[in-house]
């Protein structure tokens, strides 16, 4: 683990504890008692020293009464990059995460270094669980409108590759607001705490948000154009039984383009694969999407 001029490596429990308590500091802007209570099964009296021995070491940093972020002043006892630090606040804190300590050798493929700014990451994750928006310029890849927006931060996504979080987006003029962004596309974020006009709204939360409670059934058959050799290996990919060509699965809706994407699913009409194959061109697909209509009846249902 890499850590400041002022901590030590995590060698005991009392040090894992300081730990979770920068970490929760930093990335939700609050730690409680019970929150140590509950991730090291400690009494009320043992997680007070925590949060006692933590004020001393880090007395810049949190507010010893209300135990909420500094925001000023935080400086980190440990250091972690956002990747971890996502991956953390989505699966649980783990020591082990910042110690690189694995029951087997292990190693992420292809990372991007500081492809994060773990300060804004910290900005937006602070804002999901506040409950307030952030502003900030966000880099599409589908629009030009790089103007400020006012997003409402409402939950972590990963897609095996890329961390998005899904947010309202007040400055959105379309009836969709609620939509997916990329973590590494939105700069210059600013936290919206002290406004409380920019506190969420009851219509601004996922409950609201229909694309995100609405499931859609995907019946997927191996793709026609594969040889019998590359279906035999999708079926190994995806634990399809050897005997069989469906895959049956759900999908939230927010996330189908996703879906689609990374498992190259053909969800063409039979007028765009007649148009595709007037001009020529062949893509290549593992899955033909086979309850198209259905999906676009209970897509429709969300208007």
């Amino acid at each position: 683990m890499n850590t400041d001029k002022n901590s030590n490596t995590i060698n005991s429990s009392i040090n894992e504890r300081l730990a979770y308590v920068d970490f929760k500091l930093r990335f939700t802007g609050h730690i409680s008692r019970l929150d140590l209570g509950e991730t090291f099964g400690i009494a009320e009296a043992a997680a007070s020293r925590v949060l006692t021995e933590y004020g001393v070491a880090k007395p810049e940093n949190k507010a010893q009464k209300v135990n909420t972020i500094i925001r000023e002043s935080f400086s980190p006892l440990i250091s972690i990059d956002g990747e971890t630090a996502l991956g953390m606040l989505a699966n649980g804190f783990n020591k082990n995460k910042l110690t690189n300590n694995t029951v087997l050798p292990f190693e992420k493929v292809g990372v991007i270094p500081n492809r994060l700014n773990i300060s804004e990451v910290a900005m937006i994750t602070r804002a999901i669980a506040g409950e307030y928006a952030i502003s900030c310029n966000y880099f599409s890849e589908h629009s030009s409108n790089h103007e400020t927006r006012t997003l409402m931060p409402l939950a972590i996504l990963y897609d095996g590759s890329q961390w998005m979080f899904r947010a309202y987006d007040r400055t959105e003029t379309k009836s969709d607001k609620f939509k997916n962004f990329h973590f590494a596309r939105s700069m210059n974020v600013v936290e919206e705490f002290q406004s409380k006009e920019k506190k969420r709204l009851g219509h601004e939360g996922l409950g609201h948000d229909k694309s995100w409670n609405l499931r859609l059934p995907l019946i997927l058959k191996l793709h026609e154009s594969l040889s019998e050799e590359n279906k035999a290996q999708i079926r190994r990919d995806f634990g399809i039984p050897q005997e069989q060509d469906e895959l049956f699965t759900s999908e939230r809706e927010a996330f189908i383009w996703i879906t689609k994407k990374k498992w190259y699913i053909d969800d063409r009409n039979q007028k765009q694969i007649e148009l595709d194959n007037k001009e020529g061109l062949k893509r290549f697909y593992k899955f033909k999407l086979t309850n198209h209509e259905m999906i676009e009846k209970l897509k429709e249902s969300l208007s």
